[in-house]
C-alpha cells in the first residue's frame, strides 16, 4: 500500500512543484505587506498629537477635501481609536465610474453596498472601494494619497501567488495546486508514519552532520512532518477560495446558508442634501462598539439612505468580521444593526478563510508561524526533486550492475 501512496505522492509532486514554490514564494513576500507598508510610508499613519487641541469634525474633513479636490466624492472615513492615527478618508475620483471600483467580497470589512445585493436594496454598510486620502484630524492636512489598492511590488506578487500572471487560467491551476497539495500532505504523513518507536525519534529531528543525502532525506521528511498540519490548512483555506462548489460544500457540511441580505433602513431626509451627521453617527458607532480598535463610518449612497458605522466583530479570533449599525443621517441616532453572529454558521467560517490563509487570525505571531511555513515549504519541491533522482540513479546502478551479472553467472 505505500507504494500506491509513495507513488501518488511523488506523481503529484512532480506537477505541483513549481506551482507550488512560486506560491509559497509570493506567500513569505505577502505576509507581512500590512507592516511592510507602514514601514515605507509611516508618514500616512501617524502624526504627533497636539496638546489641548480636539480633532476636527468629520464633516470638516470632508468639507476641506472637496474643497481642494472638487472632482472627488467622499465615500467614507477610517477612524482609529489611537489619537496618533491619521484618519483615512475614502473618495472617488471624477474620472472614476459612477459606481466605482468595490472591494471583492468585503474581505477586509470595507464598508459600502455588496453589487450582488444592492440590486435586490440591501446594504451591509461596506462602502465602495475607492482610492484613499490620508489626513491629519487636528489640521485637515492631507499627508498622503493611496490611489491604488497595494503597492506594485505587492500588486505583483499578489497575481503571480493567485493567478500565476495568467488570469482566469493561472486561476485554475493555482486552484488545482492547493488540490494537489491536500494529497500530497496526506500520503506525506502515511510515508512518514514510523514503524517503531526508534525510526520515530529519527523522523523528529534532522541530523545536521550526515551525509547530503541523508540531509536532503531529513529536510524533506522532518520538516515535512512539522509543517504538514499548517500546510494542509493553508491549502485547504486556499481551495475554499478558489471553488464555488468548496464554498458550498462548507455551507452544506455546516446545514447552514448564506446570510440573506438585510434590508437596510431608510433614514430621514435632510433639509440640505449636504447634510450629513458624520460625527454624529460615529459618537453613536463608538458608544455601541466601545472596544474597538477603529470605525468605519460610510457615506449614504442616495439621499434616503442612513449612514453606515462599522467595527469589528469582538468575537475571539472574528476581528474579521463586522458589526455594522445604521444610524439617521441627520440625527445620527441608531436605526437598526446587523451583527456579525447573526450571520449563518457557514457565513461565519467561510469569511474565516482567508485571515487563516494569510496569518491574520493571531496577529503577529500567527502571520510569523505562516511566514516560517512558507519558507520551510520552499525547500519541499527542491529536496522532493533531489530524493528522486537519488533513488533513480540508485536503481538505475542495480539495474546495470545485475545486467552485467547475468552474463558472468551464466
Amino acid at each position: 500500500m505505500k507504494i500506491f501512496f509513495r507513488r501518488l505522492h511523488l506523481y503529484l509532486a512532480l506537477v505541483a512543484g513549481l506551482v507550488f514554490f512560486v506560491q509559497c514564494l509570493t506567500g513569505t513576500v505577502l505576509v507581512f505587506e500590512e507592516e511592510i507598508t507602514h514601514a515605507l510610508h509611516p508618514e500616512r499613519y501617524a502624526v504627533a498629537v497636539p496638546v489641548g487641541q480636539s480633532r476636527l469634525a468629520l464633516a470638516q474633513l470632508a468639507s476641506q477635501f472637496e474643497q481642494a479636490n472638487p472632482k472627488s466624492s467622499v465615500l467614507g472615513f477610517k477612524v482609529y481609536a489611537d489619537p496618533a492615527r491619521t484618519v483615512e478618508l475614502m473618495y472617488r475620483d471624477g474620472n472614476a465610474r459612477p459606481d466605482g471600483p468595490r472591494h471583492k467580497g468585503g474581505a477586509r470589512g470595507e464598508l459600502g453596498r455588496d453589487p450582488a445585493q444592492s440590486k435586490r436594496g440591501t446594504d451591509r454598510g461596506r462602502p465602495e472601494r475607492g482610492s484613499t486620502a490620508y489626513l491629519n484630524p487636528y489640521t485637515g492636512q492631507v499627508l498622503g494619497l493611496q490611489t491604488e489598492k497595494q503597492l506594485p511590488v505587492f500588486k505583483f506578487a499578489e497575481d503571480l501567488h493567485r493567478r500565476l500572471l495568467a488570469g482566469e487560467v493561472g486561476k485554475a491551476l493555482t486552484g488545482l495546486s492547493a488540490i494537489f497539495i491536500l494529497f500530497i500532505t496526506g500520503t506525506g504523513l502515511v510515508l512518514w508514519w514510523p514503524k517503531t518507536r526508534a525510526i520515530l525519534r529519527g523522523r523528529l529531528r534532522i541530523k545536521w552532520g550526515a551525509s547530503g543525502k541523508r540531509l536532503t532525506h531529513d529536510l524533506h521528511v522532518v520538516l515535512g512532518f512539522y509543517c504538514s498540519l499548517f500546510l494542509f490548512g493553508l491549502a485547504f483555506t486556499g481551495v475554499i477560495m478558489s471553488y464555488r462548489w468548496a464554498t458550498e460544500t462548507l455551507f452544506t457540511l455546516t446545514n447552514s446558508r448564506p446570510t440573506a441580505g438585510l434590508l437596510a433602513p431608510v433614514s430621514a431626509r435632510p433639509s440640505s442634501r449636504r447634510q450629513v451627521a458624520y460625527d454624529a453617527a460615529l459618537r453613536t458607532g463608538q458608544a455601541t462598539y466601545r472596544t474597538a480598535e477603529y470605525w468605519r463610518v460610510g457615506a449614504p449612497k442616495d439621499s434616503a439612505a442612513a449612514i453606515t458605522v462599522s467595527a469589528p466583530s469582538t468575537l475571539p479570533l472574528r476581528s474579521a468580521g463586522l458589526d455594522t449599525l445604521f444610524a439617521d443621517r441627520r440625527t445620527g441616532v441608531a436605526l437598526g444593526q446587523h451583527l456579525y453572529t447573526r450571520q449563518t454558521a457557514g457565513a461565519q467560517l467561510r469569511r474565516l478563510a482567508k485571515p487563516l490563509h494569510t496569518g491574520e487570525i493571531g496577529g503577529i505571531w500567527t502571520k510569523a508561524l505562516v511566514l516560517v511555513v512558507t519558507l520551510c515549504s520552499l525547500t519541499f519541491p527542491v529536496t522532493g526533486v533531489l530524493l528522486w533522482l537519488n533513488r533513480t540513479r540508485k536503481k538505475s546502478g542495480k539495474a546495470r550492475r545485475r545486467t552485467v551479472a547475468q552474463p558472468i553467472a551464466g
